[in-house]
């Protein structure tokens, strides 16, 4: 069960049932933002990717 709901140029919010539980996220927009959701996305893989090979490289020490 989802439900996308467009309101104001300001933002999206969906809702999404998982168990008996219902959770809705609202997703903002910054319209002078100068990154694309591409990079943001890039920029946070490769953020988690970096954490995740020091927290091995602590594993070895």
């Amino acid at each position: 069960m989802e439900e996308l709901k467009i309101g104001d140029k300001k933002g999206i919010s969906t809702k999404r049932k998982i168990g008996k539980t219902t959770y809705e996220v609202v997703v903002h927009f910054n319209e002078n933002a100068t990154e694309t959701m591409q990079d943001k996305l890039t920029r946070i893989m490769l953020r988690e990717l970096r954490r995740k090979s020091d927290e091995k490289k602590d594993d070895f020490d």
